[in-house]
This record gives structure tokens, C-alpha cells and sequence, in this order.
């Protein structure tokens, strides 16, 4: 998910980007600013004129082991048949460079993306601009490639060395959450903060009894949101693995599902992506059930999300939304909540 910008001023973060191009040998194509959030994003043209991404990473966010992993991860999505992007070696072979310039002196972690053509499936917040038979296609393929990605995840023998976050038990709704402390953020009312912490004791007993019941679990993408989404005539193309670990199965659908909640075809939504999904695996009963928490569980972890996230003058932009959608969700959850 993006966020947290970087305090570099535009020119000295192109004058690093061109610095970086060198290193792939592109010297004669200025690089295009796309996006600066968590990392910081340029179009650019590889050394044969073909259009790639250019990634800056956010300052501390993955160390190196942790993003190589990423791109190890991607290139073996891409071999299996999912059109992600593919990583691009540099002039000496490298996926991953560390770039400085005089006026941006800390190294920072840069790497070569191909460029996928399709559109954004849509914008956080904003309706989604399908009618309910597009709605139907492009959810069952993205189920679909979700659920090809976790079985290519599954019989993929990871290399050695492979990194990357865990959203598990912990990760979720541990003393220190990977996304941060969500019970602590400062836009919580009493009344709020109470209902939270309450969700999050429910929600760490429920989770360690869906765990112990053999939820599937493994490598997910962990932010198949609208914006990381492309619609191409062909299908879906998947963007954006900085998030993504290990953790349960149902936490991607979640994902899939949550932002898109109050969508008047909710209903379509969620059936073509569970259809779509299992069009490759199969779901069992207490996955079905589990979902209302994992829609909570991930609700929860934009609360985290946003704490990490304040600057010292104010909060996250979106953070009032986060609050409301989790604490309705919250209440719903302990409202219907077998075990309460």
C-alpha cells in the first residue's frame, strides 16, 4: 500500500534516478516521475528503448536480503505464466543497486521493473466505473490469478537466503504488528480504541484456532487493491509485491474484497472473486466461515498502516475512512461472533 513520502525534493530525486539509469547504461532518456509514495517511482527506457520502472525504495522500509527476495519471487511468477513485471538486471547483472548523489548522500536501494501496459482496475474511494458483467470478468480473473500465484508459490523451492515479512499471528494482531500498533493510533476515540482492542483479543483467539485448523498459508501478495490491479483485454496483470510475505490465503482475498465493500455489486464482486479462485484451489468450509475475520484482520492493519504513517503535524490523509471501516467492521464482528 502506498504512503509515506520522502522529503527529497523532486529535481535531486531525478538527478538519482539518472544516476541510477546509468548503471543499466540508459544515458539518453530522461526518467518520468510517476508516483512518489512508498517508493518513489519513474517511467523510464531500458538501453534498448523499451519502456521499464525505475524504483527507488523508501529509506529503511526492506533491507536488501528482503527485496532481492521480492524480485526472485516475481521472476518465478513471471517463468510460471502470471503476467507481473519482470525484473531487469542491470549493466553487471544485478537486480538490485545502491545509488547516492551529492545532494541525497544515504544509499538507497534501486531496481528495474518491465512496464505493463494494462489500465488501473480502479482508485481507493472512488466507484468502480464497471457494470456488473465486467464486474463478474475482471474479479474471477483476478481470484483466478491469486489463486495460480499461491499454487506457483507453493511448488516453488525458494532459493537460499529468501526474506520477506510475515503476516502471520503475530504480524496481524501481535504485541507489535508488522504494520504497527493499529489499538494505538492517535484518531481513536475512548469508545473506539475499547472496541478495537476488543476486536484484536477476538481476533488473535479466533486466528490461532483458524491456524491450528491447517488454514492454507504460504507466499500471498498481501495488497491486491484497485491501483495495483491491471486490466488488459486479455485478463489481469499484478503489480506492486513491496508487501508482499507469508500469511494466510484468506488475508488476500480479504484484500481483494475489503476495499470494495461498499460497492453497490458487492455481492457480484465477491462471488467472481471467490469463483475465480476456486477455479485453481479449493476453499473448505472454515475458510468460508473465517472471512469476516480476515476482512477485520485487514481493516485493522490500515489502522497500523496510518499510525506509521503521521507525519508531526497531522495524520494520513485517509485515516478518518480507516477508522470508520474498521470500526464498523469491528462491532459487526463482535456482534455476530459465534464464540463471544
Amino acid at each position: 500500500m502506498s504512503g509515506g513520502r520522502t522529503d527529497a525534493g523532486i529535481d535531486d530525486l531525478e538527478a538519482l534516478a539518472r544516476a541510477a539509469l546509468a548503471l543499466w547504461g540508459v544515458t539518453d532518456h530522461p526518467p518520468e516521475l510517476i508516483a512518489r509514495r512508498e517508493n518513489v517511482v519513474f517511467r523510464v527506457r531500458t538501453a534498448t528503448g523499451s519502456p521499464a520502472v525505475l524504483r527507488i525504495h523508501r529509506l529503511g522500509y526492506h533491507d536488501d536480503a528482503t527485496l532481492r527476495s521480492e524480485l526472485e519471487w516475481m521472476a518465478m511468477l513471471r517463468t510460471g505464466g502470471l503476467d507481473v513485471p519482470e525484473p531487469i538486471p542491470a549493466s553487471d547483472g544485478a537486480l538490485l543497486l545502491h545509488v547516492h548523489t551529492s545532494a541525497l548522500p544515504d544509499l538507497r536501494q534501486v531496481d528495474m521493473l518491465s512496464w505493463l501496459d494494462g489500465r488501473p482496475l480502479g482508485r481507493s474511494g472512488a466507484p468502480l466505473a464497471l457494470d456488473r458483467g465486467a464486474l463478474q470478468t475482471v474479479f474471477f480473473d483476478l481470484g483466478a490469478a491469486a489463486s495460480r500465484l499461491h499454487t506457483l508459490a507453493d511448488g516453488w523451492t525458494r532459493p537460499p537466503g529468501f526474506s520477506r515479512p510475515a503476516w502471520d499471528l503475530d504480524g496481524l494482531v501481535g504485541p507489535d504488528p508488522f504494520w504497527g500498533r493499529f489499538w494505538k493510533l492517535d484518531e481513536l476515540t475512548g469508545d473506539q480504541r475499547r472496541l478495537i482492542e476488543r476486536a484484536r483479543d477476538a481476533a488473535r483467539e479466533d486466528l490461532a484456532v483458524y491456524a491450528a485448523s491447517g488454514g492454507s498459508y504460504g507466499l500471498i501478495h498481501a495488497d491486491l487493491v484497485r491501483e495495483n490491479v491491471l486490466v488488459t483485454g486479455d485478463g489481469v496483470q499484478l503489480i506492486d509485491f513491496d508487501d508482499a510475505g507469508f500469511g494466510w490465503r484468506m488475508f488476500e482475498i480479504a484484500t481483494m474484497l475489503c476495499k470494495n465493500r461498499h460497492e453497490p455489486d458487492y455481492d457480484v464482486i465477491e462471488r467472481a472473486v471467490l469463483d475465480g479462485y476456486r477455479r485453481h484451489r479449493t476453499l473448505q468450509d472454515a475458510d468460508f466461515a473465517a472471512l469476516p475475520l480476515f476482512m477485520l484482520l485487514r481493516c485493522l492493519t490500515y489502522l497500523g498502516w496510518a499510525q506509521t504513517r503521521r507525519t508531526a503535524e497531522a495524520a494520513h490523509p485517509r485515516t478518518a475512512a480507516f477508522v470508520t471501516d474498521a470500526c464498523e467492521i469491528a462491532g459487526a464482528y463482535l456482534r455476530d461472533r459465534p464464540r463471544s
